[in-house]
This record gives structure tokens, sequence and C-alpha cells, in this order.
């Protein structure tokens, strides 16, 4: 971590985010930690203003078919491997199109999905979970990440579910003040320590209410 990085984390988040981004990258050090801030946000919390989106663009659902051609194309991070694992299970992808351009999307979720190799998040299944967003560098600065999830989120409340949930790490300043000005709250923390070999899980009490929790893989 450099010194510009801790006087812009001081500046936003004083010395209380110094102490803690100090903390956060001296454990990784020597182990693998992750202090991951569950949050939720619902149509009554969300920020209006992201609804409005770019009048220019297509918001929606990418089909299969979109998302095999998409694929095509390195430079969306989309592969064949990815789709085959995540569509039987019904994850969809919410997307920002400029024409036939794929600008921004997101992925989304009902049922427990994998953070890495090794550990599975799991939570209650009326919240959809996003996960994996994604921003074209030619699109970058008109925070289509924002906007694609606010129009996910309406578009999944319409459908019956009590909105979205996800997590940012602690350490992850920049995230946490960009999904707090859209209107995420926060629910629980989960804390994941590795030692030994073996992954040391902690939930918050809270984190009870929404299923909220990571697992390793059986």
């Amino acid at each position: 971590m450099t010194l510009k990085e801790l006087k812009l984390i001081k500046e936003k988040f004083g010395w209380k985010g110094v102490t803690h981004a100090l903390k956060y990258s001296a454990l990784n050090k020597f182990t693998f930690y992750k202090e991951l801030q569950g949050m939720i946000v619902t149509m009554e919390t969300l920020d209006p203003k992201y609804l409005k989106g770019n009048p220019a663009y297509i918001h929606d659902f990418l089909d299969e078919t979109q998302l095999r051609m998409f694929a095509k194309d390195p430079e969306t991070q989309i592969t064949d491997a990815f789709l085959d694992r995540v569509l039987p299970k019904g994850d969809r992808c919410y997307a920002i199109l400029d024409g036939e351009k794929l600008a921004a999307y997101g992925w989304y979720s009902t049922k427990p999905t994998n953070i890495n190799r090794d550990l599975v998040l799991h939570f209650d299944p009326h919240w959809v979970y996003m996960y994996k967003g994604y921003t074209h560098p030619n699109y970058r600065g008109q925070r289509l990440h924002a906007i694609g999830m606010a129009k996910a989120l309406e578009a999944f409340t319409k459908e019956g579910y009590k909105g979205l949930i996800s997590y940012v790490e602690t350490n992850n300043f920049a995230s946490l003040r960009s999904v707090f000005r859209m209107g995420y709250r926060n629910i629980c923390k989960v804390r994941i320590f590795k030692g030994i070999g073996k992954y040391h899980i902690t939930t918050e009490p809270e984190c009870a209410k929404y299923q909220f929790t990571v697992k390793t893989q059986p």
C-alpha cells in the first residue's frame, strides 16, 4: 500500500480507515484474510437518480445467444467456460448496450455462489446476489455499474424479490463509498481467516436474518 493511497484513505475515512487498511494489508502478507461487509439495497433505499440511465443505451437482461456471442471477444471478460458453469444454475446477466457494443454488465444469482475456488457465499434466496460487475474501459466514468444495478434491482423487485444483496471487502474504500452513495446499507460482516491449511469463518449475529454466510466448497 502506497503513501498516496493512505493519504486518500485518511482524507475520506480518517485515521480509523488508515489503521484498518494497514492491518488488512499486514495480515494478508502472512496469511489469507478477508473481511466481507455484507450489504443490501432495496427500491426504498435506492437513490432514484440511478434509474434514469442513458436513453441512447439499451438496459436489459442478456439471453444465452447474446452471451455466447460476447464470449467470443476476450475484452468482455466473459468466457464459454464461465457461462457453462453459471447458466445451468440460473444466474442472469443484466447489461447496458451501446448499440451492439457491451458497455457494462453485472451477474445476478439466487443460489449459493463461489467467491473463489474454495469458498461459497450463501444467502436468503428471497434476495438476489449481485457479482462480477464490469464496465468496458471506453465507458468508465458514466456510473454504468451503479445504473445497471439500479435497473436490475427494479426488474428483480417486480419479479417479487426483496432486493439485491452483495458484499465489499472492508479495505476497498472506493467501492464502499460508491455503493453507499447509490443506496446500499450494511447488514453484517463475515470474517475469513486461513490458518494451517484450514479456513476459519465467523459471522456477526445480524447475518442470520439474511442467511448470509460463507462456507467451504463441499
